[in-house]
C-alpha cells in the first residue's frame, strides 16, 4: 500500500490501535502528547512526523516501514 495520502496512514493507525485494544489516552501517553493532538493524527487534521510515526510503530511493536506498509483492506 502506498502512503501517498496522508488520511490512508491516519486510518491505518486508528485501525492498529483498535486491533490492540489500546485508547487514544494511552496511545497519546506513549508517544508523549495529549489525547487531543493525538486524535488529530487518526483524524488526519495534523501533520504526523517521522518520529511520531516511528513512536507510534513502536507503540504497536512493528518497525517505521512494517506500519507505513501494514494492509488489511482497512480503506474499504
Amino acid at each position: 500500500m502506498k502512503t501517498d495520502n496522508p488520511n490512508d496512514l491516519a486510518k491505518r493507525i486508528k485501525k492498529l490501535r483498535q486491533l490492540h485494544g489500546f485508547k487514544q489516552e494511552r496511545m497519546a501517553q506513549e508517544i508523549g502528547l495529549s489525547q487531543t493532538a493525538y486524535s488529530k493524527i487518526e483524524t488526519g487534521d495534523t501533520s504526523l512526523t517521522v518520529g511520531r510515526a516511528a513512536a507510534i510503530a513502536k507503540a504497536f511493536g512493528m518497525s517505521l516501514t512494517a506500519l507505513l506498509e501494514w494492509e488489511e483492506n482497512i480503506l474499504k
